[in-house]
């Protein structure tokens, strides 16, 4: 019998989640076999990619045991003969089917092929409650890179359950993202908005700055508001999809709206309950990763790579938003308004890659300084905006539960 292929909104999760699954896997399916031999005694290594066996299947998930410290080698064993799951296995399931696998692939997925775990480096690390415990063991990656694999475990009664196995990096936020989750990144943020909310009610260079703003915004004002209705367009149309979506592929869309905010820190941000620390994190995430390095950079190639990158994340991230329709009243209005402060902060800035390429067109090459000016004149409306966006984010989460 003839089943239903994914639908094109499908499709497009899947490469979201292709993308995410390749860079965590980087390999094509490999031996489970392989991971049994080591290179050296304690141990097991996953196998290479392209060895050309069968894959593993069986997930560490779930594993139990008596033994807590035997049971956390056994779901590292386990994990290690497991293989990515290729784009060829994902395109054979029907829409269903593709739903139920996705999470698993999100939240659990396999190990870099060629990963090295040494099983005589466990090491049972504090945790706060009796009924859970935590063994790392340390790694290596491909290219000599090293890492922490850990185990998570949980009883019930005299049985231990795994819970979670992978690598440490992918789960704990580090660098300049471990950084903001420190009183030092708190207060410097108090400071920072407080330095904003003053050059806002008495003269001041950004005044100044959001006056020239304004200027190209009603220089330029029909391009735009046909970037503002094109993109408010595009992320209805993803919000349209994922309120018809099947019930089975809600999980999948919240495990992987889940993992990427974990990835920049945010659960570890909202989960210690600190607003200032919370906002910090969202500010950082929004206006310099995705509004300075990303949005602005793609703006300053002619504005068109900003359009298409825009129209598809925004319509990949309305998805998600399908899904908020038992929400209450309050909660819906709070959700709306959030869009609208942050939603337009990223869009002006597309706009101003418009801009730049309008001036271009319009007054050649030799305009070139000009156009730069207009599109760095949005950046202090993303600024401003993403700065009330990560407050207003915090507190609505931390203290009203939106």
């Amino acid at each position: 019998m003839h089943q239903p292929r994914p639908s094109p909104a499908i499709v497009v999760v899947i490469l979201v989640v292709a993308l995410l699954a390749a860079a965590a896997a980087q390999g094509a399916p490999a031996s489970p076999d392989a991971a049994k031999g080591s290179s050296a005694p304690g141990t097991v290594t996953a196998p290479a990619a392209g060895s050309g066996s069968s894959s593993g299947t069986v997930s560490a998930i779930g594993m139990t045991g008596r033994d807590p410290a035997s049971l956390a080698d056994q779901a590292v064993t386990t994990w290690l003969e497991r293989s990515p799951v290729t784009l060829k296995q994902l395109s054979a399931l029907n829409t269903k089917q593709l739903c139920q696998a996705l999470p698993g692939m999100i939240t659990h997925p396999a190990p870099q092929p060629g990963t090295q775990v040494h099983l005589d480096d466990r090491q049972e690390q504090p945790t706060q409650d009796p009924n859970r415990k935590r063994f790392t063991f340390s790694a290596v990656r491909p290219g000599n890179q090293l890492d922490v694999v850990e185990v998570d475990l949980s009883r019930k009664g005299a049985t231990w359950t795994v819970d979670d196995v992978g690598y440490r990096t992918t789960v704990e936020p580090s660098g300049v993202r471990a950084w903001l989750q420190g009183r030092t990144a708190s207060w410097l943020f108090i400071a920072f908005s407080l330095l904003i909310a003053l050059g806002l009610v008495r003269p001041s260079p950004l005044r100044r700055w959001l006056r020239e703003g304004w200027g190209y915004v009603r220089e330029h004002r029909r391009l735009v508001i046909g970037t503002f209705v094109f993109l408010y367009a595009m992320f209805a149309l993803g919000a349209l999809v994922g309120s018809s979506l099947p019930k089975e592929c809600e999980t999948a869309i919240v495990s992987v709206v889940k993992t990427a905010v974990t990835s920049v820190g945010a659960t570890q941000a909202y989960g210690s309950g600190d607003i200032v620390r919370a906002a910090v994190t969202t500010y950082y995430q929004n206006f310099v990763v995705v509004t300075l390095s990303v949005t602005f950079t793609l703006a300053l190639l002619f504005g068109v790579p900003a359009y298409l990158l825009s129209a598809a994340s925004y319509f990949v991230q309305g998805i998600p938003f399908g899904l908020i329709g038992t929400a209450s009243p309050g909660q819906l209005v709070l959700v709306l308004l959030l869009l609208l402060i942050e939603l337009s902060s990223y869009f002006i800035v597309v706009a101003g890659g418009g801009m730049f390429l309008a001036t271009l067109v319009r007054r050649g090459l030799g305009s070139l300084p000009q156009a730069f000016r207009k599109l760095a004149a949005m950046l202090p409306f993303a600024m401003v905006m993403l700065l009330l966006g990560a407050w207003y984010e915090a507190f609505v989460v931390l203290r009203l539960g939106g």
